[in-house]
Order: C-alpha cells, then structure tokens, then sequence
C-alpha cells in the first residue's frame, strides 16, 4: 500500500495501477492455488477436475479475445495483431521440454513464484533454473528464429476462413467442458 500510495504523490498513475493490478493478480493466485501443472496432474492422478475446467476456460476466453482482436483488425483491412508463428516438430519437443520442466519442478512458473513468496526456500532452486532457462533462451533466439521463421505458417483463419474457425473453437471447447463435467 504503501508504494501505491508513492507513485500516487508522485503523480504516476500508471505505476500504481499496475502496481496494484500486480498485487491483487498474486492475491488470487496465491488463493486460487493456480497452476497449469496441476490442472494435468490432478485431472489424471485424482480424477479431480476443477482445475482443468478453469484452464479450459481460461484459455477459451483468451482465445475468443484473440479471434475477436484479429477478425477486427483484418476486416479493417490491417494486418492480423500478433505474431503467427510456424506449427512444426520444434512444437512437440518444446512442449516435452517445458511439461518435463514443470514435472520436476512440481508445478509451473506461476506456483513456483507464489510458493517463493510463500518462504518455501527449496523453490529458490526452482526460480533460478528458470531464470537461467530463460537467459539460455534469450541468447540462443536467434539461431533458432531464423530456422523458425523459414518454416511454413499455420493460421487457420487463412486457411479455411473466419466462420469455420470459429465454429471449430466453440465445437473444440465445448466438448472439452463437457467431457470436464463427466463423471470419470
């Protein structure tokens, strides 16, 4: 409170908004107990899936904004917002890689850091191997964007147009939830 209440005297409203936005983001985090490793790993080894229907609404309404964000800028005539990056094999060993990350480290970045803030000192270790993970990544991005880049994009409002894309995103959605609400 009080450094929100610094940047206030200061004038500078945008820190204390984001401030406070970042403060009350680790809040329900922290209460939510949130975290995309155990959306998986509950689902599978309790058969509880509370923590997978949020995921999966989590990423539905993120990918309705971002159907809606692009559609409106295409039928601007602009070109669509964000980056469409090539699907391709460096997907699959990207995501063995990350999901393996996140099996070791027993869950993923964002309960990594709430468990930090908690004062569990053995998720400093954790903290650090992503950090170093991260700079790794960072110094080696430009010999992997230029294979990267060269690989043939997939954006399936190209391919197939806006109106089936977007039945295909509610069709997939739906049954998501729905199998989420079945009784295992």
């Amino acid at each position: 409170m009080i450094v929100i209440l610094y940047f206030l005297a200061n004038q500078n409203f945008t820190r204390a908004a984001v401030f406070a936005l970042g403060i009350g983001f680790g809040y329900a985090v922290s209460r939510s107990r949130f975290c995309f490793a155990s959306a998986f790993r509950d689902l599978i080894m309790f058969r509880d899936k509370a923590m997978s229907r949020g995921v999966t609404v989590l990423i539905a309404v993120s990918a309705a904004g971002f159907f809606a964000v692009q559609f409106l800028a295409v039928s601007q005539g602009n070109v669509p917002p964000g980056k469409i990056n090539p699907v391709g094999w460096h997907l699959v060993i990207g995501g063995i890689i990350f999901g393996a990350g996140m099996v070791l480290a027993g869950g993923c970045v964002i309960s990594t850091l709430v468990r930090v803030g908690e004062g569990f000192f053995h998720y400093w270790g954790v903290l650090l191997g992503i950090v170093i993970g991260s700079v790794l990544g960072a110094f080696g991005y430009g010999y992997w964007k230029d294979i990267l880049i060269s690989s043939q994009k997939f954006w399936l409002p190209g391919i197939i147009g806006w109106f089936p894309t977007l039945i295909i995103y509610a069709i997939i959605f739906f049954l998501l939830l729905k199998a989420l609400r079945e009784e295992m």
